[in-house]
C-alpha cells in the first residue's frame, strides 16, 4: 500500500469519525444549556418585565429631557427680562446645565442594556442583569443629585426671602422636605434593585 493511499485511508476515517465527534460536542452543549441559571428563571415573565422597565425608563428619560429643555427656555427668559434677577439666573444656570448632564448619563446608564439582544434565554437573562445594574446606577445618580439640590435650593430661598415680605420658613419646610421625599424614594430604589440583584446572583452561584 503507497503513502497516498494511506493518507486517503486514515482521510477517510477520520471523515467517519467527524459526526461522533460533532455529535459529542453538540451533547455537551445542550447539557450547558440546560444546566444554565436561566432555566430556572420564568422567562416568558422575564421578557415581560424587560419590555415594562424598558418603557419606564424610556418614559422617565423623556421627562428629563422634557424637563432639561423648559430648564433651558427658563434660563434664557429671564436673561432676556430688562431688569435681570441675577438669582434666579445662576439658580435656572445650576438647574438647566445640572440637569443637562444629569439626562446626558443617564442616557449612557440605559443605553447599554437597551442595545443588548434577548431573543434567546440567555440573551434575556443577561439583559436582565445588566438592567438591574443600570438601575443602580441609576439610583445612586439619583441621590447624588438630590444631595446636589439641597445647598443650591436653600440658597436661592433665602435669596428671594431678602424681597419678599412673606415668611421664609415655609418655603424651607416645603422644599427640604420634597428633597428628603426624593432621597428616601432613590434609597428605596436602589434598595430593591440591590435585593433582585443579589437574588439573581444566588441562581447564578447556586
Amino acid at each position: 500500500m503507497t503513502d497516498k493511499q494511506l493518507t486517503d485511508v486514515e482521510l477517510h476515517e477520520m471523515q467517519t469519525s467527524e459526526p461522533s465527534v460533532l455529535d459529542e460536542q453538540w451533547s455537551e452543549l445542550v447539557d450547558d444549556w440546560q444546566s444554565q441559571p436561566y432555566e430556572k428563571v420564568d422567562i416568558t415573565q422575564l421578557v415581560k418585565q424587560l419590555k415594562k422597565r424598558t418603557l419606564a425608563a424610556k418614559t422617565v428619560l423623556g421627562l428629563d429631557v422634557l424637563a432639561t429643555i423648559s430648564l433651558f427656555a427658563a434660563l434664557v427668559y429671564s436673561l432676556s427680562e430688562q431688569v435681570i434677577d441675577w438669582a434666579t439666573v445662576i439658580y435656572l444656570s445650576f438647574g438647566a446645565f445640572g440637569s443637562l448632564i444629569y439626562t446626558v448619563i443617564e442616557f449612557n446608564i440605559r443605553i447599554k442594556t437597551w442595545r443588548m439582544d434577548a431573543s434567546d434565554p440567555k440573551q434575556a437573562f443577561e439583559k436582565n442583569i445588566s438592567g438591574i445594574k443600570g438601575a443602580i446606577q441609576y439610583a445612586n445618580l439619583w441621590l447624588i443629585s438630590c444631595f446636589a439640590i439641597l445647598p443650591i435650593g436653600n440658597w436661592y430661598i433665602w435669596e428671594v426671602s431678602k424681597t419678599s415680605e412673606k415668611p421664609i420658613w415655609p418655603a424651607y419646610l416645603f422644599a427640604n422636605l420634597l428633597i428628603v421625599v426624593m432621597l428616601v424614594g432613590a434609597y428605596l430604589y436602589k434598595r430593591k434593585r440591590v435585593k433582585e440583584l443579589n437574588e439573581l446572583n444566588k441562581i447564578i452561584n447556586g
